[in-house]
């Protein structure tokens, strides 16, 4: 056979790494198939029994066969009921492991992802890998099982056919290629299409993420319509897609069915004129018609079956792609190198071919406090992106204590900053799993003394300190208060550099100067970098850089007091 008439599902990249997940639980899967051949075997030995039953009870009229023939039937079918059972969930359980896998691996990966990777994929797309993209690998998986299953039930009735009139059932194989070939041409066209389903779904989700984020300003100018608007033209093109898909496999099963139809039609005249000739008894033709009639059910469920395993390997062809993508390294030096003045020359910055950041230098002592100020659309929080070291320069060079960054490990690096977003992210569990966030052992007194820092205890003490439940993103929790906790929690990691990206925004007179006093205890002590408007903020700099369209347009230097 060419390679051209090898079913592209089997030469598929994706398809083979699926086999090499399967492949690590061969022991599990050679005694379901095991389990698979006893359940073929019975049901091989279903069809056969119509012949002495025919033959034995109703036409010599045999009455010691009445009880021995209808306990064989009740045996052949517990036999095949407790195969069918074992296999599928020894099956169940090997699925249920590997998706386990891929879904703890696809989630540390994304995480792993460099920022530019996800700042360039929707949430929409990513969140449908996790969840539409799993669903059809799992169904493609499950289908794996049919197939085999099906394939020795076939193997056993054939051989049930072949025992009661090899010229029959030569003669209706000769349909067969018949029936696989709407199989295969059904299958690619599913595949193309299971790859735009993806991606719709993605776009479907990324949109209704989008407006569950904006809903107070939807709500607020009444674009409640206008949303729901748009988001019905995505679904729209869903449903047509879907309809697309649901006639190829709808259209499947009656195609298959008219072949069937077709063969048994043929049967049915050549071996009842045996019969009438005295050629082949009644019931040994009833027991090739039964056979051969069982064996169109094992290829229908092959069609559903190939149907799924197109749309479970597009999905793969996605989740793979998506993990093949190069992560970033998380380790860690065993001694650090210790921080010292940070300094960059030409720094440049590209996002989707746009010039985000040109030619900056900029140098920042250690233990001084700088704060980096300008309209909006500079590119202030890409500048502090970069010093996060979490976005790579496109070109210029950074130094720490005179050393380039260029061979340190992302995870040292990272490990000077404690960043505070101008959004602040909160987790759901307490305050204090909020504070020593990814700590496995938190300092319950370290945490409650970054949060009297960051004036956080003042509302944490009246509801529960630091046993306070969080909910999700803060959601119990006014604007100032999610903000001055995702203080406590920069406090808390007492790195050597503290940056704050607008984190004073949110805040109320009253809370900024809570802040800006903390700030100011801690001037001297740490290296501080502020994104900030506000005069108040700004004061408490040593140096005060200018940002407008990615370059520095003026320096001055800060009071360094409130």
């Amino acid at each position: 056979m060419s390679d051209a008439d090898v079913p592209t599902a089997l030469r598929s990249p994706s398809f083979r790494r699926l086999l090499s997940l399967v492949s690590a639980y061969r022991g599990r899967i050679l005694l379901a198939m095991l389990f698979m051949m006893i359940s073929g075997a019975a049901t091989g030995g279903v069809a056969y029994m119509i012949k002495p039953v025919l033959d034995r009870i109703f036409i010599d009229r045999n009455a010691s066969m009445l009880l021995w023939l209808p306990l064989g039937v009740i045996m052949i079918y517990a036999v095949k009921g407790g195969a069918d059972y074992l296999q599928a969930i020894t099956l169940v359980r090997v699925e249920e492991d590997i998706l386990r896998g891929l879904r703890e691996c696809l989630f540390a990966h994304t995480l792993r992802l460099p920022l530019g990777t996800l700042i360039d994929s929707s949430h929409g797309s990513t969140l449908s890998r996790m969840s539409l993209d799993l669903t059809l690998l799992q169904q493609g998986l499950a289908v794996l099982a049919r197939f085999f299953l099906s394939t020795f039930q076939i193997v056993a009735l054939m051989a049930v056919v072949f025992y009661m009139s090899w010229k029959l059932a030569l003669i209706s194989f000769i349909t067969l290629p018949i029936a696989f070939y709407p199989l295969i041409r059904f299958g690619q066209k599913l595949r193309q299409r299971g790859e735009r389903q993806q991606e719709q779904m993605g776009q479907i989700m990324d949109q209704f993420s989008q407006s569950l984020r904006g809903a107070e300003v939807i709500k607020s100018q009444g674009g409640e319509g206008f949303e729901a608007q748009r988001f019905a033209i995505q679904a729209r093109h869903y449903f047509d897609l879907m309809m697309q898909m649901a006639r190829i496999q709808k259209a499947t099963v009656p195609i298959m069915e008219m072949i069937a139809a077709l063969g048994i039609a043929v049967i049915i005249y050549l071996g009842g004129s045996q019969v009438v000739n005295g050629g082949m008894t009644t019931g040994a033709f009833f027991s090739f018609l039964t056979a051969l009639g069982m064996i169109y059910e094992p290829l229908r469920q092959l069609s559903s079956a190939n149907n799924q395993l197109q749309q479970g390997l597009s999905a793969a062809d996605r989740l793979f792609a998506w993990l093949d993508q190069a992560a970033e390294g998380s380790q860690r030096s065993p001694t650090p190198r210790p921080w010292g003045t940070w300094q960059c020359h030409d720094l440049q910055l590209q996002l989707g071919g746009e010039a985000i950041l040109r030619g900056l230098h900029i140098t920042l002592p250690p233990l001084t406090t700088t704060a980096i100020v300008g309209p909006s659309g500079g590119g202030k929080t890409s500048l502090i992106r970069v010093i996060l070291g979490l976005l790579p320069p496109s070109g210029g060079e950074i130094t720490v204590a005179g050393q380039s960054i260029r061979n340190l490990p992302a995870g040292d690096y990272r490990g000077y900053f404690s960043f505070v977003a101008q959004e602040p992210v909160l987790f759901t569990g307490t305050a204090l799993s909020n504070i020593a966030y990814a700590d496995a052992q938190p300092d319950y007194e370290r945490a409650e003394a970054s949060a009297r820092q960051a004036h956080a205890w003042d509302f944490l003490a009246p509801i529960g300190g630091l046993k306070t439940l969080i909910k999700g993103n803060g959601g119990n929790l006014s604007g100032g208060q999610r903000q001055r906790l995702a203080i406590a929690r920069a406090l808390y990691l007492d790195r050597p550099v503290l940056v704050l990206d607008e984190a004073t925004s949110n805040l109320d007179s009253e809370s900024e100067e809570h802040i800006a006093e903390t700030l100011s205890a801690l001037h001297g002590r740490k290296t501080i970098i502020i994104v900030a408007h506000r005069p108040r903020t700004t004061r408490l700099a040593d140096q005060i850089i200018h940002l407008e369209r990615g370059q520095i347009v003026a320096r001055e230097q800060g009071h360094g007091t409130i």
